[in-house]
C-alpha cells in the first residue's frame, strides 16, 4: 500500500463577494414575485400550484436614483433569463413630479437605461399640491396614485420599489417621532395591496400588489452592488437638503446611534419587524370585527348596535380598517375618536358627518355609510336655466349628476317634448314647504315626507335637483314627476320624463335611485 499522500476532494469555490450578493439580491426579488403570484393566485401554504399557469405582471417604480436602477438591474436580467416562468412582462414607469429643475432630465436617462435593457418605459407627469403635511407627502400620494392608475389601465399586477432596510428604519423613526401607533410604526411591510382612496379597481379586479423585495436588505449593499456592475444613476439633490425630515434623520441621527449603539439597526429592524406583527394581528381581529359588524342587506354599510358592542379600541380599529376597505382617507386619531363619539351620541341622519377629503362617513339609522362628496356650493351658484336640444341627457353643473331624459312609455306620466323646447326650463335647489302629487287618488305631500318614503337619508336630499317648467315643480330627484303637471299625448308630440343620474357613490354603488313614483307600493317606506 503506497504511503503518498492523498489529495484532498477539490472543493467548489465559494461564490466571489460580488457575485453572491448578486445571487442574493435576484433571489429575494424571485422570493417575493413568487409570493405575489401564490397570493393573486389564492394559493396559500403549501397547496399545490402550477405557477408557470400564473405569471406575474411587473411594473418597476423608477426614479433614476441609485436603489431603483440597482432593482432595475436585478430585473432585467431576470426576466430576460432563458426559461423563467415566473415574469410574465416587465414595464418601467418614472413618475415626473416636476418639483426638481433636474426632473426632465432624470426621465431622460431613465428612458436611455431601459432602452439599453429592452425594458418598455413610461414616464408619467403630476401636480404635486402641498398639503398640512408636507411637500413629501404630497408627493408620495400622487406618486402612489399614479403607479396604482398606469397599473389598473395597463393590466398589471405587481408594482415593485426599491425600498431598503434603511428605508424602514428612518420610516419607524419619523413615525416614532409622530407619535404613529402600531401601523404607522411597522413603518412598511414587504408585501400589502395597493389601495389608492378614490381610485376604484373595477368590479371583481385581482388586487393590485405593492411588493418591496429589498425591505430586509442594507443600503450599503445596494450601494456595492451598484458599484460592481457599474450602474449608472443620478443622484437627487432633495435628498442633502436638511429641511426634509427624513434627511436630517439620515444624517445626522443614524450616525449618532451608530456611534452610541454600534450595530442598532440590527436591533432596529428587529423591533420593527416586531411591531409589524402586533399590527398585522390587530388588522386581523379588526377584519373578524368588520366582517361581524357589516350589515347583510348593505355589505359596504357598518351596523351601529354591533360596532358599539366592542370596546372602545377595537370600535376604533374596526372603523379604521371599514374606512381603508372603502377607499376613505384615514383620519387622524382626534378626529376618529370625535367621529367614535357622534356614533355613540348621534340619533338622527343630520347629526353625524366625518369628512375626509373626497369621502364622508355619515349615520343613516342604525347604519353607518360612507359617501362621495363634492366641493358644495350653495343654493344659488347650483340653480341654473337648462336648454333641452332633443339629447337624451342634460348636463346639471354643480349637482354631481345629470338629467336623463326617457320617452314615455303607454300611461306613463311625462311632459310635452315640444313644451321642453319651447318652455322655461330650470334646476333649481330645495327651498323647504315644496309639495308634489305623485299618484292619483293620492294627496300631495311635502317633500320631506316624500323622500322619507323613498327612503332618502336626510343627507342626501340637498344634493337631489329640482326641475321646474314653465314655473311649476314638475320633477324631484329620487322622487319622479308631479302628476298635475304631466300633458296629455297630443298626435304630432311624445311625452317624456325624467330621472336623476347620480355621479356620486353610495355604499359602494353609483347613488342613483329609482323614482319613487315608479316603485310598486310594497317597495315604498324604504327608509330607516
Amino acid at each position: 500500500m503506497s504511503d503518498a499522500p492523498r489529495k484532498a476532494p477539490a472543493r467548489k469555490s465559494a461564490p466571489r463577494p460580488s457575485k453572491a450578493l448578486a445571487e442574493r439580491l435576484t433571489q429575494l426579488v424571485y422570493d417575493a414575485l413568487s409570493d405575489a403570484a401564490e397570493t393573486l393566485l389564492g394559493v396559500k401554504g403549501d397547496e399545490f400550484s402550477l405557477r408557470p399557469l400564473n405569471p406575474v405582471r411587473v411594473v418597476v417604480a423608477l426614479s433614476g436614483g441609485r436603489d431603483s436602477m440597482a432593482l432595475l438591474d436585478v430585473v432585467e436580467k431576470l426576466f430576460h433569463r432563458p426559461r423563467q416562468f415566473l415574469i410574465a412582462r416587465v414595464h418601467a414607469v418614472y413618475v415626473n413630479h416636476g418639483l426638481s429643475p433636474n426632473a426632465d432630465d432624470w426621465e431622460a436617462h431613465c428612458r436611455a437605461e431601459c432602452e439599453t435593457r429592452r425594458i418598455p418605459f413610461t414616464p408619467v407627469r403630476v401636480t404635486v399640491r402641498q398639503t398640512g403635511e408636507g411637500v413629501e407627502a404630497a408627493a408620495r400620494e400622487v406618486r402612489y396614485r399614479a403607479l396604482a392608475r398606469f397599473a389598473r389601465e395597463e393590466a398589471y399586477d405587481v408594482v415593485l420599489t426599491a425600498h431598503h432596510e434603511d428605508d424602514r428604519i428612518e420610516t419607524f423613526l419619523m413615525q416614532w417621532m409622530r407619535g404613529a401607533g402600531p401601523e404607522g410604526l411597522a413603518a412598511f411591510p414587504q408585501t400589502r395591496e395597493l389601495v389608492i382612496p378614490g381610485l376604484a379597481a373595477s368590479r371583481n379586479a385581482p388586487p393590485l400588489l405593492l411588493v418591496r423585495p429589498w425591505s430586509g436588505v442594507l443600503r450599503a449593499d445596494i450601494d456595492r452592488y451598484a458599484r460592481s456592475v457599474k450602474l449608472s444613476y443620478v443622484e437627487d439633490e432633495s435628498n442633502r437638503s436638511p429641511k426634509y425630515l427624513r434627511n436630517r434623520i439620515r444624517r445626522e441621527v443614524v450616525p449618532l446611534l451608530d456611534k452610541i449603539r454600534p450595530g442598532f439597526r440590527q436591533g432596529a429592524a428587529r423591533a420593527v419587524s416586531l411591531t409589524a406583527e402586533a399590527a398585522e394581528v390587530l388588522r386581523s381581529v379588526s377584519l373578524d370585527d368588520l366582517a361581524r359588524c357589516r350589515d347583510e342587506a348593505n355589505p359596504h354599510a357598518l351596523r351601529i348596535p354591533a360596532l358599539l358592542r366592542l370596546i372602545p379600541a377595537r370600535q376604533a380599529w374596526c372603523l379604521r380598517t371599514w374606512m381603508q376597505e372603502e377607499g376613505m382617507q384615514l383620519p387622524n386619531r382626534a378626529r376618529l375618536e370625535e367621529g367614535l363619539r357622534q356614533v355613540r351620541q348621534s340619533h338622527a341622519d343630520s347629526q353625524l358627518a366625518l369628512q375626509v377629503r373626497s369621502k364622508e362617513m355619515r349615520r343613516w339609522g342604525d347604519l353607518l355609510v360612507i359617501r362621495d362628496v363634492s366641493a358644495r356650493r350653495s343654493e344659488d351658484t347650483r340653480d341654473a336655466v337648462l336648454v333641452w336640444e332633443g339629447g337624451d341627457t342634460l348636463a346639471l353643473p354643480g349637482w354631481n349628476g345629470s338629467l336623463a331624459v326617457i320617452p314615455c312609455l303607454p300611461g306613463e306620466c311625462g311632459v310635452s317634448a315640444r313644451r321642453l323646447r319651447d318652455g322655461t326650463l330650470e334646476v333649481r335647489a330645495r327651498r323647504g314647504a315644496e309639495r308634489m302629487k305623485l299618484w292619483p287618488n293620492r294627496p300631495s305631500k311635502y317633500l320631506k315626507d316624500l323622500f322619507a318614503e323613498a327612503g332618502v337619508p336626510a343627507f342626501e336630499r340637498a344634493d337631489l335637483p329640482l326641475v321646474w317648467l314653465d314655473g311649476e315643480l314638475v320633477f324631484t330627484g329620487a322622487l319622479g314627476m308631479d302628476i298635475r303637471f304631466c300633458d296629455e299625448l297630443a298626435h304630432d308630440d311624445t311625452l317624456v320624463r325624467f330621472e336623476f343620474r347620480s355621479e356620486a357613490s353610495l355604499l359602494g354603488a353609483p347613488a342613483d335611485r329609482p323614482n319613487l313614483a315608479d316603485r310598486p307600493a310594497s317597495e315604498r317606506r324604504g327608509g330607516r
